[in-house]
């Protein structure tokens, strides 16, 4: 029976990124991203490495009907478009100075509120070194709520926009690559800073979205550009796995955990396949399990209403008095390894219940599908960057409802900002070059 369920997740798993590349043409998109992040989760938590409880009925129902509303929204919307209007070619040519001006603006707030972090650890622990060995110590104050004092909240967050103008900077083969890849490292000297991986993740997304949708096709490339290509995503591939790992060692990342089978154990010290890596790309499943049974049998977490939806403006509110206090970290449970995360369904579920949580996963998908078409139609940066913030909320839909991070919203408001400026910019240049499309200059 438990082969048969594999099996069966498998299936679903494939058939959904079969879909997502069929409806929008291209391997990237929000449908496959789902079926990918949410089919792996549900696929290593059949393994069971770790002693988790079966799924109930409820929890089931719960995964894969959210999962079949997001794919039908999706596909909705994406059908009502398909006729309405021919596709665009190509992204209109932006400004040189423009776009370099804009993108090392970016890059320079993120390396100042970077910098502005580690003198802050410089002066706790005096050394790199000692920042390095007090990671775990640099950990436990971030989840803390109050956070670790003196740090400037959210400039360095710009260098998150960075990365995504950065992506199309490099997309369009502009020299010198340096600029390209410069917001990537800003944000690995931050992952360091923080010790956490989130932000790593979201830069190569954002990078990765704005630098593959701005690739126009061609019947002939040099040799000489293809191998520079090869070579830029290389470097970016190189600093994040650098970052992730670098991170998870001195981070002092458990190995071992409670209900571990013989098999996990012996992936400790394998590469970058180690139990701490099953954990995280398991357990969600596991808690969300856990917190539907406790919800159902009436041992709810008191969460206001929208207070996960809407959490950094809570927490602003909070500030001033206007409302509650949403904790940034969420409770845990043992499943049985110890652990707090369980999906944006979790969080959803608790905001507004199930009909609620259908609700804004149906308009997650839909949200996706408008921003695509419509970015298909009317070549936009502006509406790039809408799609490749969408495309992060979907990736960490497995992991946390990506608007309760205040960076992720950060970075959207920088990232549309500069994209209207470039956007702007182009438009005219197009103008002056080509008309105005009527015959017109």
């Amino acid at each position: 029976m438990p082969e048969l369920t594999l099996f069966l997740y498998v299936l679903i798993t494939v058939a959904t990124m079969w879909i997502g590349v069929r409806a929008f043409g291209r391997w990237i998109n929000h449908i496959t991203i789902y079926g990918m992040v949410w089919g792996i989760q549900v696929i290593l938590f059949e393994m069971r490495l770790i002693a988790y409880h079966a799924l109930s009925f409820e929890t089931t129902m719960f995964i894969f009907g959210s999962w079949a509303v997001f794919v039908f929204s999706s596909l909705t919307i994406r059908n009502f478009y398909s006729n309405k209007m021919p596709e665009t070619r190509a992204l209109p040519a932006p400004r040189h100075d423009v776009l370099t001006i804009v993108l090392v603006t970016l890059t320079l707030i993120g390396a100042i509120g970077t910098y502005q972090h580690w003198t802050v650890l410089l002066r706790m622990f005096g050394s790199v070194k000692g920042v390095v060995f007090n990671a775990n110590l640099m950990y436990a104050l971030r989840r803390e709520e109050g956070g670790i004092p003196g740090m400037w909240p959210y400039v360095d967050s710009v260098s998150l926009a960075a990365d995504f103008v950065g992506g199309y900077f490099a997309g369009l083969r502009r020299r010198p690559i340096l600029l390209a890849v410069a917001p990537f490292i800003v944000e690995l000297a931050n992952a360091i800073a923080a010790f956490g991986r989130s932000r790593l993740l979201i830069g190569i997304i954002l990078w990765g979205t704005a630098f593959f949708f701005t690739q126009v096709k061609k019947q002939a490339t040099e040799r000489s550009a293809r191998w520079k290509q090869v070579v830029l995503l290389a470097s970016i591939l190189i600093i994040f796995i650098f970052g992730m790992e670098f991170i998870r060692q001195f981070r002092g990342m458990r190995e071992s955990f409670s209900g571990e089978t013989t098999s996990l154990s012996h992936m400790n010290g394998v590469g970058l396949i180690t139990p701490s890596i099953y954990l995280y790309l398991s357990s969600d499943v596991a808690v969300l399990n856990k917190f539907l049974n406790y919800e159902f049998s009436g041992r709810v977490e008191h969460t206001p209403i929208g207070g996960n939806t809407f959490a950094p403006f809570f927490r602003l509110f909070a500030k001033i008095g206007l409302t509650d206090p949403v904790l940034e970290y969420q409770k845990s449970y043992s499943v049985p390894a110890s652990t707090n995360t369980a999906s944006y369904l979790r969080e959803l579920y608790a905001d507004w219940g199930i009909g609620g949580t259908l609700f804004f996963v149906y308009l997650l998908g839909a949200f996706c599908s408008v921003a695509v078409e419509a970015y298909r139609r009317r070549k936009s940066l502006t509406l790039l960057a809408i799609v490749a913030h969408l495309h992060v909320a979907v990736f960490f839909s497995f992991f946390v409802q990506v608007s309760r991070l205040g960076y992720w919203i950060v970075s959207l408001v920088f990232a549309v900002i500069a994209s209207m400026i470039i956007d702007k910019y182009s438009v005219h240049e197009n103008k002056a070059q080509y008309g105005n499309g009527d015959g017109t200059v």
